[in-house]
């Protein structure tokens, strides 16, 4: 075999045995952050990953293919030197990355990143109670290990001490080398096979983590950043014509017979608290762990506690949308990081201003996070209250105000705000990294007794902030709503590890209570999801609710009671006694509980098709 096209082969090896070491660290850090599987079952997944990595690794030989067949002889070793050792570091950052994206957020690298790069203290952030130092350790390590490997190879092929790859001879035909070059289509592809290379190619299990584990970070973020833009202008989840989708749709939409009303007077003040993460595993009513939310379980025996809530989305940006606008969230986008599209949405705070509610929105953070801000605007709020209207002394190390001193703040305007007022309050301090300024209650310093103590924090500010709210002129015509903005991962119960069943990482709470709250206090356990609160409410306002077109009114007794949510390229389906879990890289379910008939994973899919054409044509 010629001297160039050996290297190159070895060359093409190298890479592909480099993702498979990369998958090892990939599989031995989730196992030890509690959210992998055991070493006794990563054969198949290396098996199975390898024909990923091979594709990525044809990527990468790409340029050295077409420099190897073309390039002199004494400029063969400078060249692809410097080439490697960019795309070591290159691939090195994105493997370490990637450890990271899956354990916060459940999916392997992609795109999804950009869209908050825009800001990046927040995005930084969000990383807060990532292990930074044991991260940069690794990449170092990776980087190092990978360039001591291609060095040792290229010296022992060219036989040489100061290696100059393959500068054997003065003369060589590049035609084998250009051909062997262009055959790296094949592993590109995936083979010869009819359909390309795609993330289902690796899937091999019922277990979701095994096949995630067995995708190529590296291949998955250069295809979505191949289709991104098809992904604006195609809707990748076309599993029915349009038409019968949408007739699955509007099955689950009926008018409303009346709602029986709950407040004691249609125009009370409306204060809505949108807490960060808070999810149902925290509160010990709804099957979660006991002592994190004492408060929000006082307040739940005063008011109406609606336990069969789920986030739509898995995103802070997603949430807000699903609440604010009744707009379910996508599995692969965010349309509020497209404000031309978020423009064109309902708005609860503009609604309730064109019927004469002044209208506010506080957040102890920075606005601009995610194109928020822009939103903001476009729902015509009154007043907006961010970060920089509170001293710095207020602020944890990374976000902005603690959640005590925003509610301190809302406590001081309302004293003077004109009614009916409207005023939403993002909380943060439930927000990695989780810095909270009280004594540590929950005790521990893994991430989980950190997120649940700055949940004990968030949960005793809105108790203090509700009694001392009772004593306001305002309060008995007042009705306050706090829902959050998407569950967590954590904290796990009941010893799930990794569990597939996302369901319950996407149950939330919902409360209703305030003295304009006419209803006895009850458990309401009809079905629900974020982007019915809009309909809900504003029904019970005596308004018009119809622009909500993807909410629904709870107290309609005709309607079908359900609720979907949408993950990274996957979705949820929740109906009385059963739930599903469907993921669309594999086409197959991944979890499910009751008796699941084909027309829930239809409904389903006929939500997430329609959604995301509504989305695409906003």
């Amino acid at each position: 075999m010629p001297g160039r096209l050996r290297w190159l082969l070895v060359y093409f090896l190298l890479w592909s045995f480099w993702f498979e070491g990369g998958r090892l660290v990939f599989l031995t850090y989730q196992y030890a952050y509690g959210s992998g599987i055991s070493p006794f079952h990563w054969m198949p997944i290396l098996l199975h990953g390898y024909y990923m990595d091979l594709s990525v690794a044809a990527y990468l030989c790409l340029i050295p293919g077409v420099w190897l067949a073309l390039a002199p002889s004494r400029l063969l070793y400078p060249v692809i030197q410097g080439y490697t050792v960019g795309m070591v570091v290159l691939v090195s950052l994105m493997m370490t990355v990637d450890l990271e994206v899956y354990r916060a957020w459940g999916f392997r690298l992609d795109t999804t990143l950009f869209r908050y790069l825009n800001t990046p203290r927040e995005a930084f952030a969000s990383i807060g109670s990532s292990p930074l130092g044991t991260l940069v350790a690794l990449w170092i390590g990776m980087v190092l290990a990978s360039l001591t490997a291609f060095r040792f190879a290229n010296f022992r092929l060219a036989g040489r001490r100061n290696p100059g790859p393959l500068a054997l001879r003065s003369w060589f035909s590049p035609i084998p080398v250009l051909a062997a070059t262009a055959a790296l289509i094949i592993p590109i592809r995936g083979g010869l096979q009819l359909a390309p290379m795609n993330v289902s190619a690796v899937f091999f299990s019922p277990n979701a983590f095994s096949n995630y584990a067995a995708i190529s970070p590296q291949w998955n973020f250069i295809h979505s950043w191949l289709e991104r833009e098809k992904a604006g202008t195609e809707n990748p989840f076309s599993f029915f014509p349009e038409k019968k989708a949408r007739q699955t749709i509007q099955a689950l939409y009926q008018p409303s017979a009346g709602t029986e009303p709950l407040l004691t007077t249609q125009r009370p003040n409306l204060i809505l608290i949108i807490w960060e993460s808070l999810t149902a595993k925290a509160v010990a009513s709804l099957g979660g762990r006991t002592g994190v939310t004492p408060e929000f379980e006082r307040l739940s025996r005063e008011g109406l506690l609606f336990n069969q809530m789920y986030a739509s989305g898995d995103r802070s940006d997603k949430g807000l949308i699903a609440i604010l606008s009744g707009f379910p969230a996508q599995p692969t986008s965010s349309i509020m990081t497209i404000p031309s599209k978020a423009a064109k949405l309902p708005k609860l705070g503009e609604q309730l201003k064109e019927a004469g509610y002044h209208t506010s929105f506080y957040y102890g953070g920075e606005t601009e996070f995610a194109n928020i801000k822009s939103y903001l605007y476009h729902s015509r709020y009154d007043r907006i209250v961010s970060k920089s209207e509170f001293p710095s002394s207020s602020w944890n190390s990374k976000w902005g105000a603690h959640d005590h001193v925003v509610y301190g703040r809302i406590l001081a305007d309302l004293a003077h705000e004109t009614q009916p007022f409207f005023t939403t309050f993002f909380t943060l301090s439930s927000h990695e990294p989780f810095e909270v300024p009280m004594p540590t209650v929950i005790a521990g310093k893994d991430e989980e007794s950190q997120f649940l103590n700055a949940l004990y924090y968030a949960d005793r500010s809105l108790g203090q902030f509700i009694d001392q709210a009772r004593k306001q002129r305002w309060w008995q015509n007042t009705l306050v709503i706090v829902m959050a903005d998407h569950g967590h991962c954590l904290p796990v119960l009941n010893g799930q590890g990794a569990s597939t069943d996302k369901t319950r990482d996407f149950h939330i709470p919902m409360l209703w209570l305030g003295g304009a709250l006419k209803a006895k206090p009850q458990v309401i356990s009809r079905i629900g999801s974020q982007t019915d609160l809009a309909a809900t409410l504003l029904r019970q306002l005596g308004m018009d609710a119809s622009a909500f077109a993807w909410s629904r009114d709870l107290f309609n007794r005709q309607e079908r009671p359900f609720a979907y949510f949408a993950f990274n390229n996957g979705f949820g389906i929740v109906q009385p006694d059963r739930h599903l879990v469907f993921d669309n890289a594999s086409r197959q379910l991944i979890s499910s509980q009751g008796v699941i008939e084909k027309q829930d994973i239809e409904l389903g899919k006929a939500y997430e098709e329609i959604s995301f054409q509504e989305f695409l044509n906003k």
